[in-house]
């Protein structure tokens, strides 16, 4: 697994690296195969708890969010995010009178949800890329420290995890795992100051921080999808990770969250 692991790493990152480097259409073209393909893993997710997810509605509301956000300008993306929330809502319970009674509110609802959860934030990707002229240094930091988390926690909870963080939706996630995963953030944070300084030393800290803390949340949400349809992996596309999901549901929070920090602390 381990092997895996290291070899999908070897080939995907390169490639992801370009994508975000490249910043225009290809990469337009990436963020909307990681919706779509999230989407998908996600309402398979959805259907083997007996819930029926309209796919045409769930899909194209979920790519709706990443190309809205690339065709407008960097001035008028947050406005653009928010008509295109507004939208998502209307289209959904039009989509809930037109198909009456075929599905129910609870699926109307929970479509709604899942196009959120995939589409809004994968929009977010976009964003930080066109934040400023230093946007790929941004989304290639909050990256480093996304997979900087991850790999702290992994190998921390192997070693000398003892203690369950959220026993009822992964029974492996402990708390020495967490603590571990922070600190090695920190560690590469402080190495990224030295190298490639973007922040203060207090910003790259609390960034650094930040990202650690939301890529957990955003590992138990996947979780907790997952327990509810009683599967270990959300797909197979990736080896030795599972789905796309598996692999970048910490990403899902940890670059709003950053991109959050960056607009309303520091570029205030």
């Amino acid at each position: 697994m381990l092997v895996k692991r290291i070899a999908s790493a070897l080939l995907g990152i390169p490639v992801l690296i370009y994508l975000i480097y490249e910043g225009k259409l290809i990469f337009l073209a990436g963020v909307i195969f990681f919706t779509l393909t999230g989407l998908y893993e996600l309402r398979n997710l959805l259907l083997r708890i007996n819930l029926r997810v309209p796919g045409i509605i769930m899909y194209g509301n979920g790519v709706l969010f990443p190309i809205a956000i690339y065709l407008y300008p960097r001035l008028q993306q947050p406005i653009t995010l928010y008509a295109g929330i507004t939208c998502f809502l209307m289209l959904h319970l039009i989509i809930m009178i037109i198909c009456f009674p075929r599905y129910s509110a609870a699926e109307i609802a929970v479509s709604y949800l899942g196009s959120a959860y995939v589409g809004i934030l994968t929009s977010y990707l976009i964003l930080m890329r066109h934040i400023s002229p230093d946007g790929f240094s941004y989304l290639l930091y909050v990256l480093i420290m996304t997979w900087s988390y991850d790999t702290g926690a992994y190998f921390t909870g192997i070693l000398w995890g003892r203690h369950l963080l959220c026993p009822s939706l992964s029974p492996k996630k402990t708390v020495e795992g967490v603590v571990g995963g922070l600190f090695f953030a920190i560690c590469i944070a402080l190495l990224f100051q030295r190298v490639h300084p973007l922040f203060s030393y207090f910003d790259n800290l609390a960034l650094a921080l930040l990202i650690g803390l939301f890529v957990q949340v955003g590992d138990l949400v996947e979780s907790a999808f997952k327990r509810m349809a009683a599967v270990k992996d959300s797909g197979t596309l990736i080896p030795g990770h599972g789905g796309l999901l598996d692999r970048f549901d910490g990403l899902l929070f940890s670059v709003p969250v950053a991109y959050f920090y960056l607009t309303l602390v520091l570029f205030r």
